[in-house]
């Protein structure tokens, strides 16, 4: 029933009405939800959420197969009575789109839980009309009474006289609360009533969270510490937000993960390396590059204990730690290239396979220093002893001469040198350690960004990744036709191929970037929309 009601009717406050500026008086939406909330969409000005997707929605509505989102304006235009993306339509159902709204989940002692709406009024008449609207045609309450809460005055609307509220709402400082349900005259005054030093607004976890997020966000979700919804979430059992912004150019999504006691272990990762000048020296075609300027020991620490029992029982039989032979030795400031490889062949790709021969399915490049390269020079001679050399020709006194290690692959081989503290690994066909290393002393071009938003989440906080969606896209299109199968199965799986290729066609990059806020780690993901073709007129 929410769904018949409130998520559209919040739908259309998240739109909002373009082209307002500034704040009208009255309290923002959290200033009505308890901090005790289980969880919260918070649209801090609806004006904005309205340029932001009504402009992401022309964008997605462009893109093959996109029909049902193109068609989800009009399905909403018309539950509601008015487009929600039209600022005269907005303003005729009596919402300022100048302030914020809110959806609330609430707890309701043992019940299902409860929603609240929150929605600014700049027409109160308007307002009424509104509700009173969507109450007869989406609920069959047409029977309104007025039912005092205390000190508040509720409006109340029923099927009959005798049957459950079926929706109720009060107007306090020009803010609409509205509820569903036998309950809901009495939570919206609850709402209408809530001491300031339990609301959301006042929240620490909650001002954590918007302040870690910053100004970005035209929408964020939040769930609190303790939270139901988070209890079998290890990782944000602290509190996490969501945040969203939109846009011609793309969509913009950040999570603050609230760190609680765990912070210091967090801290831990800053490491202040400087990964952006090794990236610019990897593979130039590369389809995805990456970089951690973080300590890489510390992130081992939370990373090695997710690998399976039977994975670290199969490396500890060969007497390795992933931990002390791989994190362990890296200082901060790994730069990472990946690409599908050129002789993938998808029938036939296991688990097991890429087990035993990842190289099957991409080509790959590393570049990172060593603390201890001695330390460093043990571990990979117990990865992968080196063939024993003749006395003559190993080296002198001195310097150490560069160390090579191989392991050879069906598909090709895996290798890296140690020169000095920097370490260079190529997973590829062979030569292509030897391209690398003359990359890194200063022959040829290297990788770079597809555009300025990727390059910005290859510098600075934790780390980053960028994924050039073109080069995939032209990756997979350059295979050839027998990599997807032979007969009719081969004609399946290129087809359904081909159905995820269409869109991302559409797509200049995707970036991703990891940093530490106070009391949170945040991640922002980005996705770029390639600008429309021009048409060609005849």
């Amino acid at each position: 029933m929410l769904r018949r009601l409130l998520l559209p009717a919040l739908l259309a406050v998240a739109l909002g009405a373009g082209g307002c500026r500034g704040r009208s008086p009255g309290p923002p939406p959290e200033r009505f939800v308890p901090a005790a909330v289980r969880a919260v969409v918070v649209v801090p000005e609806t004006g904005r959420a309205s340029r932001e997707l009504a402009a992401l929605h022309a964008a997605v509505s462009a893109f093959p197969g996109a029909t049902a989102v193109a068609e989800a304006r009009g399905t909403i235009a018309a539950q509601l009575g008015f487009d929600p993306l039209d600022p005269k339509g907005l303003a005729e159902a009596g919402v300022d789109a100048r302030r914020g709204a809110a959806l609330a989940l609430l707890d309701a002692g043992g019940a299902p839980p409860r929603a609240l709406l929150v929605l600014p009024v700049g027409d109160a008449a308007r307002m009424d009309a509104l509700l009173a609207r969507l109450a007869r045609e989406r609920l069959g309450a047409d029977l309104r009474t007025a039912e005092p809460r205390g000190t508040f005055s509720t409006v109340a609307f029923r099927r009959a006289a005798g049957e459950p509220i079926a929706l109720a709402y009060l107007v306090t400082q020009r803010t609409a609360l509205v509820s569903q349900g036998p309950g809901a005259a009495d939570l919206v005054a609850e709402a209408a009533g809530l001491a300031p030093e339990r609301a959301l607004a006042g929240d620490a976890a909650f001002g954590a969270a918007r302040r870690a997020l910053g100004d970005a966000p035209a929408a964020i979700a939040f769930a609190p510490p303790g939270s139901p919804l988070l209890a079998r979430a290890w990782p944000v059992r602290d509190g996490v937000a969501l945040g969203l912004s939109a846009g011609p150019g793309g969509l913009r999504a950040s999570a603050a993960v609230l760190l609680g006691p765990r912070e210091p272990s967090f801290r831990a990762l800053a490491g202040g390396g400087a990964a952006a000048a090794l990236l610019a020296r990897l593979h130039p075609e590369a389809q995805l590059a990456a970089r951690w300027d973080g300590e890489p020991g510390p992130l081992g620490g939370k990373l090695v204990p997710m690998l399976s029992r039977a994975d670290r029982a199969r490396l500890a039989a060969r007497g390795l730690d992933p931990q002390r032979d791989g994190f362990d030795l890296l200082a901060p400031g790994v730069a990472l290239s990946l690409s599908l490889s050129p002789g993938l062949e998808l029938t036939g790709l296991t688990e097991a396979t890429l087990r035993a021969d990842p190289l099957r399915l991409v080509r790959l490049e590393a570049v990172a220093r060593v603390k201890d390269p001695e330390r460093a020079r043990a571990a990979f001679d117990r990865i992968a002893p080196p063939p024993r050399r003749p006395r003559a020709a190993r080296a002198g006194a001195g310097s150490p001469a560069p160390g090579t290690w191989r392991i050879a692959t069906p598909s090709g081989e895996l290798a890296w040198r140690l020169d000095g503290d920097r370490l260079a690994l190529a997973g590829g066909a062979p030569g292509a350690l030897d391209a690398l290393v003359a990359r890194l002393d200063g022959g040829g071009d290297g990788f770079r960004a597809p555009t300025p938003a990727a390059g910005a989440a290859l510098k600075g906080g934790l780390g980053g990744a960028v994924l050039d969606a073109q080069r995939l896209v032209a990756g997979v299109r350059a295979l050839p036709e027998d990599a997807f199968g032979t007969g009719p199965s081969g004609f399946v799986v290129r087809s359904v191929v081909d159905r995820f290729l269409e869109p991302a066609a559409r797509l200049s990059a995707v970036s991703l970037r990891a940093q530490l806020a106070e009391g949170a780690l945040v991640l922002a993901a980005e996705v770029e929309v390639m600008p429309s073709a021009p048409q060609v007129r005849p």
